[in-house]
């Protein structure tokens, strides 16, 4: 078992990465305006470090959102990730009351608004098509959940928001397919790539929270606990959550849920062997798990909460080679799983998930270093980089949770992880 890593040289390493990072010219990215590689993502660790007292780390955010709206031709409106909404999570996380920022949010919030209602209209144009729902329409990177996520700090009470909320909760009714009826949210074609896939001949459905259902699932919970709620929010929670905490399997060490369910096999009702491939955020158990728990938290149902708490000491117990983990970044390395296991063991007051996360933190650094700070993987950013990494490590430091909006005493508040859904 490696040796776990202390609190102190966590601050260290965290201390470096945002040494490294203060100045904005330091990035090269080909989009200075993703929140996944660029300048916002970045911002996000320097206003997650002013809060803790950092003299100079609010300017440093606010230097790193300049540069991302600096290049000629003005912000593009996309998913989450990219443009007008990546820079309006940045400056909403930065804001330190209604005043701040307030001219930025005032000209970019009507255009996540058109963005999120454009996705939200073609999702339900795909589902009355009835050839299947890509998921990039409802994802959280590039789809109308990470987009009402957003909206949910930025305007909670707006009609885009809500049209959002009722497209997503409309994916818990079934589709009626030329294969038989199956989840509203069935993709024709396989996970990745749009096209035939001869692995999913008949289309699957998507259980990773970066692309699958536990993104619609986490964002509805988040909103029914703020209070923002539209017809059918309950009920589509539910659906989803029996639908996912049906789905998963067991080994020696506890329940986990596979990447993906091919169309046919839910058809039929089969359960192939799918040992589990991947622990990350994007895909794989610790996802699936996180928007479990919303889903328990936001309805009272101990039993998810208690299922995805099992599900997560499980994901620890086996072996670090079998979770098929790429690096140190959140999307799909040991920071993302770091940050959720924190996250859990923080909010259940879990001593068994506690006592593994100074080991996670040492895997982080240990992997970090291996890759001589990450340049040749991730890069600088949030997303696969250094910002992100450095991120996990200070909630590791910290030992508490970013403040959150959904299920917190301040729903302005906006987590820097609220883009991964998980708060």
């Amino acid at each position: 078992m490696r040796e776990g890593l202390s609190k102190e040289r966590a601050r260290e390493v965290l201390d470096s990465v945002a040494a490294r990072l203060r100045t904005p010219e330091a990035l090269k990215a080909a989009r200075v305006d993703s929140l996944a590689v660029g300048h916002p993502g970045i911002a996000l660790l320097f206003t997650t470090l002013a809060a803790d007292g950092d003299a100079e780390a609010r300017s440093v955010a606010h230097a790193h959102l300049a540069a991302a709206i600096r290049p000629a031709g003005g912000l593009r409106a996309s998913g989450l990730f990219g443009g007008t909404a990546a820079v309006a999570f940045a400056a909403r996380a930065a804001a330190t009351g209604p005043d701040t920022y307030r001219s930025l949010l005032d000209t970019v919030t009507p255009r996540v608004a058109r963005a999120a209602v454009e996705r939200a209209r073609a999702l339900r144009a795909a589902r009355a098509a009835g050839t299947g729902t890509p998921s990039h329409l409802y994802d959280a990177v590039s789809g109308a959940s990470g987009l009402a996520r957003l909206l949910l700090a930025l305007d909670p009470h707006g009609p885009a928001l809500r049209e959002c909320l009722e497209a997503l909760a409309d994916l818990a009714e079934p589709a009626v397919t030329p294969h038989g009826t199956l989840p509203g949210w069935w993709t024709a074609d396989g996970p990745g790539a749009q096209g035939p896939n001869p692995d999913f001949p008949r289309g699957h459905l998507n259980l990773g929270l970066a692309h699958g259902i536990p993104g619609p699932l986490a964002v509805l919970a988040l909103a029914h606990e703020q209070g923002v709620r539209v017809r059918g929010h309950a009920e589509a929670i539910g659906r989803f959550a029996r639908w996912l905490a049906g789905r998963g399997d067991e080994d020696g060490c506890g329940p986990y849920w596979p990447l993906t369910v091919r169309a046919e096999d839910e058809l039929s009702g089969e359960r192939p062997p799918n040992p589990p491939t991947r622990a990350a955020w994007c895909y794989g158990t610790p996802g699936v798990a996180r928007a479990l728990f919303l889903a328990g938290r936001a309805l009272a149902e101990k039993e998810w909460c208690e299922q995805a708490a099992r599900s997560m000491r499980a994901v620890l117990a086996r072996p670090v080679g079998s979770r098929a983990l790429e690096g140190p970044g959140l999307c799909h390395g040991t920071g993302g799983l770091l940050q959720i296991a924190a996250r859990m063991a923080y909010e259940m007051d879990d001593a068994e998930l506690a006592s593994q996360l100074p080991v996670l933190a040492g895997q982080l650094v240990e992997e970090r270093e291996g890759m001589h700070g990450m340049e040749a993987a991730g890069g600088f950013g949030f997303l696969e980089g250094e910002a992100g990494a450095a991120l996990a490590l200070h909630t590791y430091v910290e030992g508490g949770m970013p403040a959150e909006g959904g299920g917190s005493s301040d729903p302005r508040l906006l987590p820097w992880d609220a883009a991964l859904l998980l708060g």
